[in-house]
């Protein structure tokens, strides 16, 4: 048989990277010639990608499969199989791993399904198939069919040393604008029953040797983003702060995403993460649910009170991106609960609070208890749940629609200043803001279709204005518009500031402005570098606007301040950049 082998990833978005199939690549090309690898995204057409897959003259193909990709790879192994009926097609990864016989049966385009950890397992059948290795009965960690019977092997114990695994990348030219992933543990030490984690006893590590040189590759070639895929980083809380210590010991550019158990974290931990430059760091942190008794149904008990102090402690750095995690339709949590754990948790202030809604993954302990947890879920992936003993299927659409308008508004990062005022004015939990915020998208049907940056900023000054304006005084609908204006400027600028926010007449202090911009504000840090400009130059970089309150203040005042602003700015590495002054001082 030809040894053309092509090893593919459908990814769930354009930026994403597929770590296993450079994993298996590299491992296996030792031994075996002719493997490629080739990734798409589920956004990507089907025919497109079956066109690329049957031109690329492979006779082996290989699939990484996913709840987010399981389906199209079922249709694209059908298709395929048509088209090339001598193809031979191989399935791996978690989505096939703990239903095999299903799998084969439901799917006789595939040939062999690999079980688990996939390095050692694809090498011995990729061996077997070009007919240079043993038979696939004594191929330990497969799944295939022989004399219409489906065979499962027996168990292939995990590779002791992730040392000898080698380095997966021979490049990061093709990544720009793009996630490299990369990992330097497997496994994880908790037992959370909806986790596949959960089914692996134990973790394993890469040697602080190895991962050095690794994270050396990384920072050197500048690469823009490294998300770890670690369960717990900080598992070994040591190894953790050596790894944190080396990378900031770096200075690199490049950012590095670590999900990390925030009840692990020590004074150490804190300390060294606080002497890091800003934008080097970003930690998730899976929090999930503050109701103790969820927490201990899971197997996952934690004390909030510590994950909050250290929580606050990170962000009061102001040098890591933090973004917490919740799961709702969990056991034992009802509407209540969950409004409890939703205010608890986004009192923390963290950069971003995703609320995610569990599913019920194949092989996780969770989905072994469904009776009796009265849960329903989707039949197809990613097996999202339905209701459950505590929760409705109409409260989860209705905390559906909460994660819509929060991921807008407060996870989009445009609405910082304004949201903050209006939940310490209005008096109203975080959970009611949002929850009246849903409702009126409803009431408006603007769910039905998405939405310009500029029409989010309309419609939340109309939300107020229908829903809370006998809660706010003459001055306080002042500093909305201010705050509206603010943010506008530092996160959301997009075309024309939308007509409903309020702005001062430039028309007759124009020269004045401007004179002031280039013969005074190119003399302070920050926006010196427009020093040697010309006025026409000058004003493609630096804007200005005229505010009635000096909302740059811990308590605002009223009084009129022209603020100065470059257009372009790092806010991943730095705070926003301003520079404001009373108004009567350029007049």
């Amino acid at each position: 048989m030809q040894n053309k082998i092509l090893l593919s990833a459908v990814n769930a978005k354009y930026i994403h990277s597929n770590l296993a199939i450079r994993y298996l690549k590299k491992y296996c090309e030792a031994q075996i010639d002719g493997i490629d690898i080739a990734e798409f995204s589920i956004n990507d057409n089907i025919n497109s990608i079956l066109k690329k897959l049957y031109n690329s003259g492979a006779c082996i193909f290989g699939f990484s499969c996913y709840i987010w990709n399981i389906s199209m790879i079922r249709s694209l192994c059908s298709s395929l199989k048509k088209a090339r009926p001598e193809a031979v097609i191989i399935l791996g990864g978690p989505e096939v791993s703990y239903d095999p016989a299903d799998m084969l049966t439901d799917n006789p385009s595939v040939d062999y399904v690999v079980i688990g950890e996939g390095e050692e397992t694809l090498l011995d059948l990729l061996g077997c198939i070009t007919g240079s290795g043993n038979s696939p009965s004594r191929i330990p960690g497969i799944a295939f069919r022989e004399s219409g019977e489906i065979v499962i092997t027996q168990p292939r114990p995990l590779i002791p040393s992730l040392d000898m695994l080698p380095f997966p990348y021979d490049g990061f030219d093709e990544f720009k604008n793009k996630i490299v992933y990369y990992e330097t543990s497997r496994g994880c030490p908790f037992n959370c029953q909806y986790c596949l984690s959960s089914t692996i006893h134990g973790v394993r590590y890469l040697s602080m040797d190895r991962l050095r040189r690794d994270i050396k590759g990384f920072a050197d070639a500048g690469t823009e983003q490294v998300k770890l895929v670690d369960r717990t980083f900080n598992c070994d809380i040591s190894r953790s702060i050596d790894i944190i210590q080396y990378i900031t010991g770096l200075g690199p550019a490049t950012n590095f995403h670590l999900e990390i158990a925030a009840d692990l974290i020590n004074e150490q931990f804190l300390e060294t993460v606080e002497r890091a430059p800003k934008g080097v760091f970003q930690f998730e942190i899976g929090i999930q649910s503050t109701n103790s008794e969820t927490l201990s149904e899971i197997r996952r008990k934690t004390d909030f009170d510590k994950i909050a102090f250290n929580v606050r402690r990170l962000i009061a750095s102001g040098n890591t991106h933090i973004h917490l995690d919740l799961i709702a339709g969990l056991p034992y949590e009802d509407m209540k609960s969950f409004e409890k754990s939703f205010n608890d948790v986004y009192e923390l202030k963290a950069d971003m609070l995703q609320l995610g809604f569990l599913k019920l993954l194949k092989g996780s302990g969770i989905r072994e208890h469904l009776s009796e947890y009265r849960m329903e879920h989707h039949d197809f992936p990613p097996y999202e749940v339905i209701k459950t003993g505590w929760m409705s299927y109409k409260e989860l659409l209705l905390l559906k629609d909460i994660e819509n308008v929060l991921g807008q508004y407060y996870n989009s990062g445009r609405f910082k200043h304004t949201l903050e005022f209006l939940l310490c004015i209005l008096g109203a939990s975080p959970f009611d803001f949002y929850l009246r915020l849903a409702d009126y998208w409803n009431s408006k049907d603007y769910f039905s279709s998405s939405r310009s940056s500029n029409e989010l900023y309309t419609i939340l000054k109309q939300f107020v204005a229908d829903i809370f304006s006998d809660m706010l005084n003459t001055e306080q609908s002042s500093l909305l518009n201010e705050y509206l204006k603010l943010d506008w400027i530092l996160y959301g600028r997009s075309g024309n500031m939308p007509d409903v926010i309020m702005r001062y007449d430039h028309t007759l202090i124009k020269e004045r402005l401007q004179d002031y911009l280039k013969n005074s504000l190119v003399n302070i840090e920050g926006f010196d570098s427009f020093k040697n400009l010309s006025m026409r130059e000058v004003l493609k970089h630096v804007g200005y606007e005229v505010f009635s309150w000096n909302i740059s203040e811990e308590t605002p005042s009223k009084c009129q301040v022209v603020m100065f602003f470059p257009f372009k700015q790092d806010l991943v590495r730095m705070k926003p950049l301003f520079f404001t002054i009373p108004l009567q001082e350029i007049l």
